[in-house]
């Protein structure tokens, strides 16, 4: 697919459009409708698969350790996605026993420190619980002291650190790990590791997202079927970005997409489809700066759809 084609009326505005990189078809998409009040059109594209780590042996030593040692004081999520691993494994590990329900649901009981509203959500529909913490920090950085403080309270009341389980993906970062390390005795649990999708069927995914874009764009505006559109890439994890990173390269490269630079687009004799990017938090956005710099990108006011909304409509062009 060509980027460029004759352009008709030089002083009409950009079509604008949004490709989200995330599976829209797992959970609620909470996404599209909000950003189609602001856009031509949204497309969802999925670059990211997980797979599950937790068995039901796994679930049967933490819960065992809990009941029989030094009980744990609380859970950490980072990601939705480890919330649902462990929402399944659940489901198989007490269709084992019916015993084991009881057990679990003393478990589960615990204060749970998560990041983001979505973990939080998950947590209360999957895992039925509702002493949910920290989920309007957004990151770990921000939620770090929240579970600091729970720790430090924690000490005062029983004399020593508290133990908690740490249900992460394979690639969680160091923040709570390091900054937890004098406060409290952490268990790690690996719940799924994120791969990537074969890059031919995120490419073949992505052309007929934008073959739609255009589609949806000339029809709404035949009158000026040479304007430029500008589309924006929200990206919503590091790895998703090293994923899509050099997808976007080759499709720069073969004339499909040209990157945006920033304010109003140059007033040239053709029209392009022309790219930014909107990350989703600031360590996908380090990402993009390592992977893709330099690009025109915008931050997030929030991990959320408002915030993505909100930073993307500030940097829009005339």
């Amino acid at each position: 697919m060509e980027a460029e084609v004759t352009r008709s009326n030089l002083s009409a505005p950009p079509h604008t459009a949004v490709i989200l990189f995330r599976d829209s078809s797992r959970g609620k998409d909470t996404y599209t409708q909000p950003l189609l009040e602001d856009h031509d059109a949204v497309e969802s594209v999925a670059v990211l698969q997980h797979q599950d780590l937790l068995t039901a042996q796994i679930i049967d030593d933490i819960v065992e350790a809990h009941v029989s040692d030094t009980p744990f004081a609380g859970l950490i999520f980072t990601s939705q996605n480890a919330v649902k691993a462990l929402g399944r494994v659940i489901e198989k590990w007490t269709a084992i026993d019916s015993t084991k329900k009881e057990r679990w649901d003393g478990f589960v009981s615990l204060p749970i420190f998560v990041v983001g509203g979505a973990t939080g959500n998950a947590c209360r529909s999957i895992l039925q619980h509702f002493d949910v913490r920290g989920e309007v920090t957004g990151g770990a950085s921000a939620m770090l002291p929240v579970i600091t403080e729970f720790c430090a309270q924690y000490q005062r009341h029983h004399g020593t650190k508290p133990r908690l389980v740490f249900f992460c993906g394979d690639q969680r970062r160091d923040t709570l790990p390091d900054g937890l390390r004098n406060m409290a005795e952490l268990l790690e649990v690996a719940s799924y590791i994120t791969v990537g999708r074969d890059p031919l069927d995120i490419r073949n995914d992505l052309i007929q997202a934008l073959s739609r874009i255009r589609a949806t764009c000339l029809a709404k505006d035949r009158a000026h079927e040479g304007r430029d559109i500008l589309i924006w890439m929200a990206l919503f994890s590091p790895s998703g970005v090293r994923v899509v990173a050099p997808l976007l390269a080759e499709l720069e490269s073969e004339h499909v997409l040209c990157a945006y630079a920033g304010g109003n687009l140059p007033a040239t004799d053709i029209s392009s489809v022309l790219y930014g990017l909107a990350a989703i938090g600031a360590t996908t956005m380090d990402e993009i700066v390592a992977q893709l710099q330099p690009r025109f990108v915008v931050l997030a006011k929030e991990p959320n759809v408002h915030g993505i909304r909100k930073s993307i409509c500030e940097a829009r062009v005339g």
